[in-house]
């Protein structure tokens, strides 16, 4: 989960927000776990635009896919995943193809081929969401 601290709230933001939202200079994650940052597409015949969400959870991002619609909908996923699940040594933000299960395990395939954790690389799979769903691929 993210975690948000008062120190870091702004202020005086540059412009009106929305009732209830704040601004955050940053925020900070406790756990060692991977996240997603998720481009969120609005379209409309006044034009399109995109906002950014980061979510802490498989099951947040299941919930928010869950919503999708022709005018509101998730553009593209990144996964920013830890040392521990990508093997690389460092942080990593990568594109995601799809997220499945194998068992009660969630893993993730990247665009580019690459299956995090790579130990499930060659089970079979059951898609939960997928960017060919999406038909953006």
């Amino acid at each position: 989960m993210f975690e948000t601290h008062e120190q870091a709230r702004v202020r005086h933001p540059f412009f009106v927000l929305e009732e209830g939202a704040r601004r955050w200079a940053y925020i900070s994650q406790t756990s060692n776990d991977e996240w997603f940052f998720v481009t969120y597409a609005t379209v409309g015949q006044a034009g399109s635009s995109q906002q950014q969400f980061m979510i802490s959870k498989v099951q947040f991002l299941l919930d928010l896919a869950s919503r999708d619609t022709p005018e509101q909908f998730i553009h593209e996923v990144q996964l920013v995943s830890p040392p521990w699940l990508n093997q690389k040594g460092n942080w990593l933000m990568e594109p995601v193809r799809e997220i499945q299960t194998v068992d009660e395990r969630v893993c993730y395939e990247l665009m580019d081929g690459q299956v995090y954790p790579s130990t499930l690389l060659g089970q079979t799979r059951e898609t939960l969401w997928s960017k060919r769903a999406m038909g953006d691929e």
